[in-house]
């Protein structure tokens, strides 16, 4: 009789999570952002002060309700026209004119 191994492998989700600090350094809350890309803004108090999300550029607002507060978009920067990693050139051989 043959027996199966089977082996299932867990990923923890994890969220990221950074400290607001206000100018003279007092602390403010956090901000919290999902795998999905939501960001969540805790004040000090722990309570969630607003949400945001950014897709290509655009953010779109939320109210700690979930309520649509609007949308801003970045502008957008134009990259120079320059090709990354292209092969070189090889030499090429002389011409020689005459025969």
């Amino acid at each position: 009789m043959k027996r199966i191994a089977v082996i299932l492998f867990f990923t923890p989700v994890v969220g990221f999570a950074q400290a607001v600090y206000g100018p003279q350094g007092q602390y403010q809350g956090y901000t919290q952002t999902s795998p999905s890309g939501v960001t969540n803004l805790y004040n000090a108090q722990g309570q969630n002060v607003q949400s945001f999300q950014t897709d290509n550029g655009q953010t779109s607002f939320y109210s700690p309700q979930g309520q649509y507060q609007g949308t801003t978009t970045a502008p957008i920067t134009m990259q120079p026209n320059t090709t990354i990693n292209a092969p070189r050139q090889a030499p090429q051989a002389p011409v020689v004119k005459g025969w």
